[in-house]
């Protein structure tokens, strides 16, 4: 698991115009469908990638999409960024030319080898034991509204500055985000998976002060809303 990535499936379900912090990954399973990308129309296309804070939607009735979201400043945002170049949005047309940007073989794509393809594979990224025990401090502490810095250094054994220090350099993430991340992610698989529980609930099972908080981060990081992705709860799946 990589906690600056978050893979869902979106079952026919077209996605109105949005934007967001994150890169995206979009391809489909099965059909292909068709993207509005910035002011470009596609019909027929097997996928995309783009940038942060760049307008799309998705036309997809046909088709089952795998949704990868990437953090932009982390060691795979930075990968794709550099395999995008000048552009802005990549649009792949078959699913040969979609593995062949990504270096990836064999006769279908596996999520686990894209994410490897972009060397995001924290097991291998990861070599300094402090900040795998800092990521260990967020992924069990991540629900308390109480976790700072200054918390998880001291837990460490290191000042505030030299762990962010060295978090940075080996996950191009801030501590910090990387926590946002984690709470987002886990708000998103209850959101998707626990219908019964409200989203007050939710937001503060994760860490959040509150519903307004969740939201907030939630629509800034994937340009949709909590109560949006509970109506649709049944047409998507948390798989990364």
């Amino acid at each position: 698991m990589n906690n600056l990535i978050l893979a869902l499936k979106a079952h026919k379900s077209n996605v109105d115009v949005h934007r967001h912090s994150a890169y995206q990954i979009v391809y489909t399973s099965d059909n292909p469908f068709h993207t509005i990308s910035g002011d470009q129309y596609c019909e027929n296309i097997f996928g995309f990638i783009i940038r942060p804070q760049v307008s799309h939607s998705c036309i997809c009735t046909n088709s089952n999409l795998i949704v990868m979201n990437v953090e932009a400043y982390s060691i795979a945002g930075k990968n794709i960024s550099e395999k995008l170049g000048s552009k802005n949005t990549e649009i792949f047309f078959t699913e040969e030319s979609f593995m062949n940007f990504f270096g990836i073989t064999g006769i279908e794509i596996n999520i686990r080898d894209l994410i490897r393809s972009m060397n995001a594979d924290e097991n291998v990224q990861i070599t300094d034991n402090r900040v795998n025990s800092a990521i260990a401090i967020i992924n069990n502490e991540y629900r308390s509204t109480r976790l700072t810095l200054d918390q998880i250094s001291k837990t460490v054994s290191l000042s505030s500055s030299r762990l962010a220090f060295l978090f940075k350099q080996q996950t191009g993430s801030s501590i910090m985000k990387f926590l946002l991340w984690t709470r987002i992610r886990s708000a998103i698989f209850l959101i998707l998976s626990k219908k019964d529980i409200s989203l007050t609930s939710i937001a503060h099972e994760c860490g959040f002060y509150d519903s307004s908080q969740m939201n907030k981060y939630m629509y800034q990081m994937f340009g949709i809303s909590p109560l949006k992705l509970r109506k649709k709860s049944d047409l998507i799946q948390f798989l990364e």
